[in-house]
């Protein structure tokens, strides 16, 4: 049976066992095998293809233009997030709508935000195409086929006057969309992105940027101002078009709903919303995402989307509510879905562990379509099946929904057969392209970083706050952890007598990155016990070099629960009134209420973006009229589960792929 741990889609877990138990049958029950004549029909339709290589003939791929038809929308799916030949080959089917049939938009399942980074790279030459793919954030689609990809998109932009753009439409990440909407804002509305900074521009963190950091009473307000922006769009449309263009106001507003819906989804995870209903949102803000796009590209827009079948298919994914059932009801005759499957072979995929590495499975059983697709003896190859007569043997076949391959960005070895599911192909796809036997994407090699990517890695304690004027040991950093998540690393140093009071500052500083994002900070842990009960400030003096909007300086305070309590959330605060980016020396503060039941403080001078943060006059203190008898936060904290993945996983865009 399927759980959490088996489907996994677009690189974030996804807790599906309790809806596919109740919905898929038992896969080891009695299933019909197609019948030898269904395999000749198979056989004498198939489209034999001569390569999974990009570059190639289009000879072959011919056939698959009356297939396609006069559609504006193309989905391309995959039987898993992992295979070399399946991107190989929709990077070749993408080749060829391209130059062949008009197509101008590819789509990615991928944050709109971070790939924006892509967009300028294929249009523009900004960056390199390697910085790019890293942009794309989940680690799944940091591969060479990706890559090889996006350098075929620039080659073509540069040599033919019919420009291909490049987006994500998925909305799992803030952090690129925030950048990218404070960016457009402070151009036409001063006032506006700077009072949204102020309340928004955290969400730009790889560190503290999701709903769950802020604590509860203030949600609200995050809310309010998202509203807000994304009113003003609207009402101040034709004045801003004129200052910036159309396509730019477009893609400003989409970075507001994206920040808007990535908000949304992460309340649906603290507030414990039904994993089917949280899955149909984010198929239903995908969906929206991508006629939004087409609508900024302009009427002539044709677009081919890169995503896993579970999103692309026509009909639901077991019973949730998915992307491809939405296009297809909204566009009709103008989508078509390509489902792809393989009979056996190599894939890249988290293990139970969340350990990105190379798994194999040996051939498909034989109720299987995989089985029925290799039994033709064809090793690569597509097919119409919306073709199959209606009244012979595979339409037979098709209708007792045999079960197909399809594996996420997670797998379980010990229990392959469950990463199947049962349906009528027909009602998936329009086309089905087959590789008999897969290999492994292959993951882009980057310089091994020994800094840790997040506080929530470090897990070494002090005694007692530690070194806060940065000079035991002759100067050193002893008793700090650094860590840094970032494409291009942080420098860390500390500059004698240049804090307000004349002591040592601590300076962190990045000037220069191709992605706009990033974090860094230096963190310590020490015992929560002599504060427990009591309020807990953590005060510094600090200023910035940090021209760009929505970088900054950041005081945050981490509370720990002991070990043991499964129930318990950790508690996330950084300072009031926003990121520091005054060149001016500023005095800030966090105040926390230490729960009776906590174990550790971890307290973290932190910056995000390209800029230079320095931090001086360190503080930990107590306010002795705030006693509080307050306990760790359990189910519904500042903290949740479902939120520790920046710290664990997200974040991590290095530390996975090392």
């Amino acid at each position: 049976m399927l759980n959490r741990r088996r489907l996994l889609l677009g690189g974030t877990a996804v807790a599906a066992a309790a809806v596919l138990m109740s919905v898929s049958p038992a896969l080891g029950a009695p299933s019909t095998t197609l019948e030898p004549e269904g395999v000749a029909w198979l056989k004498a339709n198939a489209v034999p293809l001569a390569t999974a290589e990009p570059g190639s003939d289009f000879k072959d791929l011919e056939p698959l233009r009356r297939s396609i038809g006069n559609a504006r929308v193309v989905g391309l799916g995959e039987a898993t997030h992992g295979t070399r030949e399946f991107f190989q080959l929709k990077h070749r089917m993408m080749e060829y709508c391209v130059s062949q049939l008009g197509f101008t938009v590819i789509g990615f399942e991928a944050a709109y935000g971070e790939t924006l980074v892509v967009n300028d790279y294929v249009l523009h030459g900004k960056g390199t195409a390697k910085d790019a793919v890293a942009a794309l954030l989940f680690t799944i689609w940091n591969t060479e086929e990706v890559l090889a990809l996006v350098e075929w998109v620039r080659a073509w932009n540069i040599a033919h006057e019919r420009k291909v753009t490049f987006y994500g439409f998925d909305m799992q990440s803030g952090a690129g969309a925030v950048h990218h909407m404070l960016g457009y804002l402070e151009r036409v509305a001063p006032k506006l992105a700077m009072e949204s900074e102020r309340v928004l521009g955290r969400l730009g963190s790889r560190y503290v940027g999701e709903i769950a950091y802020v604590p509860a009473p203030e949600r609200e307000t995050v809310f309010a101002q998202i509203k807000a922006v994304r009113e003003a769009f609207v009402a101040e449309r034709e004045h801003w078009v004129a200052q910036t263009s159309k396509l730019d106001w477009h893609l400003a507003r989409q970075s507001a709903d994206v920040v808007e819906q990535f908000l949304r989804i992460e309340m649906m995870r603290i507030d414990g919303t039904a994993f089917a209903d949280s899955f149909a949102f984010r198929d239903r803000c995908m969906t929206d995402n991508i006629h939004a796009l087409l609508d900024a590209e302009g009427p002539n827009a044709k677009m081919l989307l890169w995503a896993h079948n579970g999103h692309v298919q026509k009909s639901h994914y077991f019973e949730l509510i998915n992307m491809g059932s939405f296009l297809h009801a909204e566009l009709a005759a103008d989508y078509r879905a390509i489902g792809f499957a393989f009979n056996q072979g190599s894939f890249q995929a988290m293990d139970k562990e969340r350990f990105l590495r190379d798994h194999t499975v040996g051939p498909a059983p034989a109720e299987f379509v995989d089985a029925a697709l290799a039994a033709t003896g064809i090793p690569l190859f597509a097919i119409d099946i919306m073709r199959v007569p209606a009244d012979g043997p595979v339409a037979r076949w098709m209708a007792d929904t045999p079960p197909q391959r399809t594996i996420g960005a997670g797998f379980d070895a010990e229990d392959e057969l469950s990463a199947a599911m049962t349906a009528d192909p027909r009602d998936n796809f329009d086309v089905i392209i087959f590789v008999d036997t897969t290999t492994a994407a292959r993951g882009l090699k980057w310089p091994r970083r020994v800094t840790l990517p997040a506080p929530g890695y470090v897990r070494e304690s002090n005694e007692q706050p530690t070194n806060l004027a940065f000079t035991d040991r002759s100067g050193t950093l002893h008793g700090w952890h650094v860590t840094d998540a970032s494409l291009e690393p942080y420098l860390i140093g500390i500059e004698d007598g240049m804090s307000p009071e004349g002591g040592r500052a601590l300076r962190i500083s990045r000037t220069q990155s191709s992605l706009p994002w990033g974090d860094a900070s230096l963190t310590q842990f020490f015992s929560a016990a002599p504060w427990r009960g009591r309020r807990l400030v953590f005060s510094a003096a600090m200023r910035a070099a940090a021209p760009t909007i929505g970088t900054g300086a950041m005081l945050i305070v981490l509370v720990r629960p002991k070990q043991g309590q499964d129930a318990a959330k950790p508690i996330v605060a950084i300072q009031a009134d926003g990121l520091v980016r005054s060149p001016g020396w500023v005095r800030r503060s966090v105040a926390v209420d230490i729960p009776v039941d906590a174990e550790h403080v971890q307290v973290c001078l932190a910056v995000t973006g390209t800029m230079v943060g320095w931090f001086g006059d360190l503080i930990v203190g107590t306010d002795p009229a705030a006693a509080t008898d307050v306990r760790m936060p359990t189910a519904r904290g500042r903290f949740t589960a479902a939120s520790t993945m920046p710290f664990a996983q997200r974040l991590s865009l290095r530390a996975d792929m090392e």
